[in-house]
């Protein structure tokens, strides 16, 4: 799921995987988040994954190996 919103604060109810960025992919955030965790940005585009693999693909997408 994408968000595009600014400010965005977010407490999911289950793990949730987040990639943050902006438009041009200049500043990038990619974090987990146990459930009932309290998640702030202050990026325009949010992602949220509840499937770790997904989360891990999709940062390869963006050029980014976490560790």
């Amino acid at each position: 799921m994408v968000n595009k919103l600014k400010d965005m604060i977010e407490t999911p109810n289950i793990d949730t995987w987040f990639i943050c960025r902006n438009e041009d992919n200049t500043v990038i955030h990619y974090f987990f988040i146990a459930a009932n965790q309290e998640m702030a940005t202050g990026q325009p585009i949010v992602e949220e994954y509840t499937n770790e693999a997904d989360w891990i693909e999709r940062l390869k997408e963006l050029g980014i190996t976490p560790e």
